[in-house]
Formats: C-alpha cells, sequence, structure tokens
C-alpha cells in the first residue's frame, strides 16, 4: 500500500481510498472498483448520501456473453478488524419482467364457440420472435374449465408456460404474489446483463380489436390532415362494427318474425277452441232452460185445473 500512497500510513479509513488502493491492483487483471454507493434519503427527496460501507467490482471487458467478476478466498493477514466481505456472489445478469396480474375471461365471439383470440410475439435477449395465440377453447382445455376465465396468478404463469415453453425452454415462469409474475431467463445459462439483457412481448393483438372510439363528428381532415389514416382506419372498423351489428340486427328480427308468427297461430287456436266450449256450454243451458220451462207451464196448468174444480181434488184425497 505504501508503493501506491505512501501519505496513507498504511491506513485506510474510507472505503473511497480503499477503491483506490483495490483498482492499483485490479485494473490491470480487467477490473474496476466503484465506492459510488448511496442512497436516497428520504425516499424521493432526491437527496443522495453516500453509502462508505459499500464498493462495486465491475469488469472491464466487453459485454458479452459470460462477462463476469468472481471474488473467492479472501484472506486477511497482519490487519486489523475490517476489509473485504463478500455481499453478493455476483451482479445481476440475466433477463426479467414483472407482470401484473388481474383475473379475466376470454368470451364467446357471437356464434364463434372458440370466442375472441390472442395473439403476441415473445422474444429474449433481442433473440427471433416467436408467435403464440389462445383462445377460449384454448383455455378451457388447459385449466379444465368452462367459463374461460383465468382466475388467479398461479394459472396464468401455467398458460404462459403452455404457450412459451417448447420455444423458450430455459424460461422461468413463476407466480411470485396473488397479482404478480415473474418472468426471467435462468442465470446459469444467461450470462448477459445491462443492455443487452431484455424480455420482449410485442405485437399483442386481440381479433375484436380496436374497437373504434372516435367521435364522428371530431373527425376533421382540414384541421388533423397528419391523422388522415387513423381516421380511415376508424372508418373502416366502424364500418365492420355497423356490418356486423346489422347482420346480428337481421338474424333477430328473423327470430321475432317467426316468433311473433308462432304466436298468432296459436293465439287463433286458442280463439277457436274457446269459441266452441261456449257453444256448447250455451247448448247445454239452453236446454236447461227450456226444461224448467215445460216444468212450470204443467205445473201453472195443474193449479189452473185444481182452482175450477176442486171438489175433484178432494176427492182425490178420500
Amino acid at each position: 500500500m505504501d508503493a501506491f500512497d505512501p501519505s496513507l500510513g498504511g491506513v485506510i479509513t474510507t472505503n473511497t481510498e480503499f477503491a483506490a488502493v483495490l483498482n492499483s491492483v485490479l485494473n490491470v487483471e480487467g477490473a474496476y472498483v466503484s465506492a459510488n454507493y448511496g442512497h436516497y434519503v428520504p425516499p424521493g427527496s432526491g437527496n443522495w448520501i453516500h453509502d462508505p460501507k459499500m464498493m462495486s467490482i465491475q469488469t472491464l471487458q466487453a459485454h458479452g456473453d459470460g462477462s463476469y467478476v468472481e471474488i473467492a478466498n479472501l484472506s486477511s493477514v497482519g490487519v486489523s478488524a475490517g476489509g473485504l466481505k463478500e455481499s453478493f456472489d455476483f451482479g445481476s445478469r440475466g433477463s426479467g419482467m414483472e407482470l401484473y396480474f388481474e383475473d379475466f375471461i376470454v368470451h364467446e365471439d357471437g356464434e364463434n364457440l372458440d370466442g375472441v383470440e390472442i395473439n403476441f410475439t415473445f422474444s429474449v435477449n433481442g433473440g427471433p420472435a416467436t408467435s403464440h395465440s389462445f383462445n377460449r377453447t384454448y383455455v378451457n382445455e388447459l385449466l379444465g374449465k368452462d367459463s374461460g376465465k383465468i382466475e388467479t396468478a398461479e394459472e396464468m404463469a401455467i398458460l404462459l408456460h403452455s404457450l412459451i415453453d417448447a420455444d423458450w425452454p430455459d424460461l422461468i415462469i413463476e407466480a411470485t404474489s396473488p397479482s404478480t409474475i415473474m418472468m426471467k431467463s435462468d442465470p446459469a445459462t444467461d450470462r448477459k446483463w445491462g443492455s443487452g439483457t431484455r424480455i420482449e412481448f410485442d405485437s399483442i393483438r386481440v381479433n375484436i380489436e380496436p374497437i373504434p372510439t372516435i367521435n364522428f363528428l371530431a373527425i376533421d381532415i382540414a384541421t388533423n390532415s397528419n391523422k388522415l389514416s387513423t381516421y380511415i382506419d376508424y372508418i373502416e372498423i366502424a364500418t365492420e362494427r355497423i356490418i356486423e351489428g346489422a347482420a346480428t340486427l337481421g338474424a333477430f328480427q328473423n327470430r321475432i318474425d317467426m316468433q311473433s308468427a308462432f304466436t298468432s297461430k296459436l293465439m287463433f287456436s286458442f280463439d277457436k277452441s274457446i269459441g266452441r266450449l261456449v257453444d256448447a256450454d250455451m247448448n247445454e243451458a239452453s236446454t236447461r232452460l227450456k226444461a224448467l220451462q215445460t216444468q212450470e207451464q204443467l205445473g201453472i196448468q195443474s193449479l189452473q185445473i185444481a182452482n175450477s174444480n176442486s171438489e175433484n181434488v178432494v176427492l182425490l184425497f178420500r
């Protein structure tokens, strides 16, 4: 140490001094030591506080595959307490992405039992992207359901595994909480770091989207000539939706017409049957009335006979 800086007198009091001493030895080996560790206090305040107990060692090599720094067999002889102590086995390497999860349903699409289809491409560390897709039928068969619903982060991890594993077998996918999923490359095989690492979802598409959201009254080609292609896309999408809606309404109209015709025939049949029942009841009531009227007439005639010659009636009871 005296050869590096005799003014230190063999005493190192700060990590900045220690970093300078180590650099005098490690730079020639292709490594660099930094004492620029720190943190913000309080969080978000923007005040950087130097951490006097931390240092980092990094390679000076090009950031290629397998570039790393390893510290082993640390020992101190003839020095007081202190020196180096391993805080991490190695720096961050490999690629990782945390996804936020909420339960969702892959719906049916009209008469299509397979339902809405989701498509996307996926790549790791800039490799050739692979294409993947799933729909309601795929989800139901994979998870043993009939609802098309992905309810938990664990189920979403299962779905992603089933889609991606064949093309990316070294990818780790796991639910880290009820609302998060971690996707990362295996650090044992992926030695890239920094700008060379990334996990990328791209070209995410849903077959029924984009759903038009522009108001027709807001279209102004004269003022917004730079949005002409956007307006054309919107008109095409809106036209498709109108055609699909008209077809659906036409199908509903046919069903309504069929139901109306059936209901009319059914009501006519009811009216005819009820009329026959009423006619039958009236005939029976008329017959009973005539019988009662005949009985009444016979009774009146009997009384008249009795009143005209009461002696004959008395003779009947003797």
